[in-house]
């Protein structure tokens, strides 16, 4: 039987003394100052984390602030530089576009710029290393290849230069200016039918601004087919919007109504050709010797003779070296029968081109008007040394010589002439009749007379 200890008086409950003191064999209470260690520390974690992230997203907001700032700092340079380079100002703009390049060197455009200011300056290798810069930051740029396509121009390599046109053309086919560089191109290498086809074939895909008809126009002159280029220049006035007073592109319609009416003059649209660079050379007194020199001979085909010779002596007076203008204003004389001034003329013109066999015809024609047949038919013999197949001059000695008495040699020439050209109605008449013909030629229209008309 068990033992059991008697409970003692003054004991307390059994249970109370058997009873576990808490916390002494159960589980440890949590520590509170442990936990408060634990989120003191992951609370300065998180702090020092958000402030290093704060910092990182503060430096990159600073960095590309300053980008844009060296972005917007380096485009003002550079449109600066462009409108140094458009008023002529190299050396300066080369000095701007160097600033705009030593604040932000990943833009091409700078140093494109750069290099058509070298070009300008005749300093092709500069211009070829900006290039090869320009080209690192885009490789693909077709304005790159443009370029490149006129440094080779300027130094005659054409095949080299067509490559870089045709590339950038494949680059970008929507910018007309690579189009026409590529026709340019060929027509100069001696390929202007190519040209030609190459332009037609494209010219739809353009908005019609004139540019690619004035090229039409030029390249239909380059095989001679003056007809064909006399509408495409006409269509090119038309659809640029050029006028005689008001343009948008002084410059390229200047040039256009400079060619248009040369063209119209050659092709004996003289009315038209009238009309149209009349009030262009009163707007243009610096007008060029061409020019003038077409309207003059308009003027005179459309029987204006005495405006024809003010603006031919004004000519020569200001460009005293002009021999065409110097021709026409012998003719212009000759037909006002103002045989003195001719003379002038022609003898001026034996000066300035003594090799010339029609300045010495004309100079004998002169002087045959003159009543001088000596000195006509020291200049008459002086052409035909020059050309001695020319038709009309072997007609006009032989003039000289029957009214001196030498009928036999001049029958001679006559038929010297009629051998030379078959269908010379003048040497057949002089063969036949003898009678002096007294009126003016067109000897001093720098064009070959036509069969059939009489000096």
């Amino acid at each position: 039987m068990q033992y059991r200890r008697p409970h003692l008086a003054g004991e307390g409950p059994r249970h109370l003394l058997t009873q576990r003191p808490e916390g002494c064999f159960s589980e440890r209470a949590p520590d509170t100052s442990s936990h408060r260690f634990h989120a003191l520390s992951t609370l300065a974690l998180l702090t020092v984390m958000l402030s290093q992230s704060g910092c990182t997203m503060h430096a990159q907001r600073r960095e590309q602030a300053e980008q844009h700032w060296n972005q917007m700092r380096t485009d003002v340079k550079h449109q600066l530089a462009k409108q140094q380079f458009q008023r002529g100002q190299i050396e300066t703009a080369i000095d701007t576009v160097n600033e705009a390049i030593a604040i932000d060197s990943s833009s091409a455009d700078p140093f494109l710029l750069l290099a058509h200011c070298y070009m300008e300056q005749g300093k092709l290798a500069s211009a070829r290393r900006a290039v090869a810069r320009a080209q690192r930051c885009d490789p693909q740029s077709p304005t790159a290849e443009y370029t490149l396509g006129m440094i080779a121009e300027r130094t005659d390599r054409t095949e080299d230069a067509l490559t870089h046109y045709r590339r950038a053309r494949s680059l970008n086919n929507s910018i007309a200016d690579y189009l026409v560089a590529e026709a340019e191109c060929l027509a100069a290498g001696g390929n202007p039918e190519e040209a030609l086809a190459l332009v037609s074939e494209n010219i739809g895909r353009f908005d019609s601004d004139g540019t690619l008809e004035m090229l039409l126009g030029q390249i239909c002159l380059l095989v001679g087919d003056k007809e064909t280029a006399v509408h495409h220049l006409r269509l090119a006035i038309e659809r640029s919007g050029c006028s005689t007073t008001l343009s948008d592109d002084p410059s390229v319609c200047d040039t256009l109504v400079e060619e248009y009416g040369k063209l119209l003059s050659e092709t004996a649209r003289y009315a038209e050709a009238v009309a149209l660079l009349r009030p262009y050379i009163e707007s243009h007194p610096d007008a060029p010797p061409s020019v003038v020199a077409a309207l003059c001979a308009a003027h005179l085909n459309t029987h204006r003779t005495d405006e024809a010779k003010r603006l031919l002596r004004d000519e020569v007076r200001r460009r005293p070296n002009n021999t065409r203008c110097w021709m026409l204003l012998a003719r212009a004389c000759m037909e006002t029968e103002d045989y003195m001034t001719a003379r002038r003329c022609a003898n001026r013109l034996e000066r300035l081109v003594p090799g010339s066999a029609q300045v010495h015809l004309l100079h004998g024609f002169v002087c045959w008007k003159q009543e001088d047949l000596p000195a006509a038919e020291g200049s008459l013999r002086r052409a035909l040394s020059i050309d001695p197949r020319d038709a009309l001059a072997h007609c006009v000695i032989g003039r000289v010589l029957e009214d001196a008495g030498r009928r036999a040699a001049a029958q001679e020439h006559y038929r010297r002439a009629l051998q030379i050209d078959p269908q010379s109605v003048w040497a057949r008449r002089l063969l036949g009749v003898p009678a002096s013909v007294r009126h003016t030629t067109e000897l001093a229209t720098g064009a070959p007379a036509e069969r059939g008309e009489l000096p």
